[in-house]
């Protein structure tokens, strides 16, 4: 069954039909494009599909979209601002972290709400 859902993505109001049984990585990718929160392991143990929902860092790949209705979600799609890089997408490239960069944008939006909060 298909349903329709409202969130606030990367800060733009967002409202997408879906089959009410998909995961948020699932809606990010395949319903809005957001192609940069990446599958690694479909089972939450790789934090591949991190973002931020509501403030903290949650595994896109184990919430079903169906269930965060008005939820503010944040991807690494919408942590530049204004063409530049976030201080923690900087100092990734600074430090050479992006290694093959599959994983890196899980790994940024896992320490935004860490630095944030400290």
């Amino acid at each position: 069954m298909s349903k329709s859902i409202s969130l606030m993505v990367n800060g733009e109001s967002r409202t997408a039909g879906h089959p009410s049984s998909i995961t948020l990585l699932e809606f990010l990718r395949n319903y809005l494009g957001l192609m940069g929160t990446k599958n690694g392991c479909a089972k939450g143990h790789c934090g591949a599909c991190m973002v931020i929902v509501n403030g903290e860092a949650k595994r896109a790949c184990l919430l079903r979209v169906n269930k965060l209705e008005g939820a503010v979600i944040e991807t690494i799609e919408g942590i530049s601002q204004a063409g530049e890089l976030h201080p923690i997408q900087q100092a990734f490239i600074d430090a050479g972290a992006v290694q093959c960069g599959f994983c890196t944008p899980g790994m940024i939006m896992s320490a935004k709400p860490c630095l944030i909060r400290t």
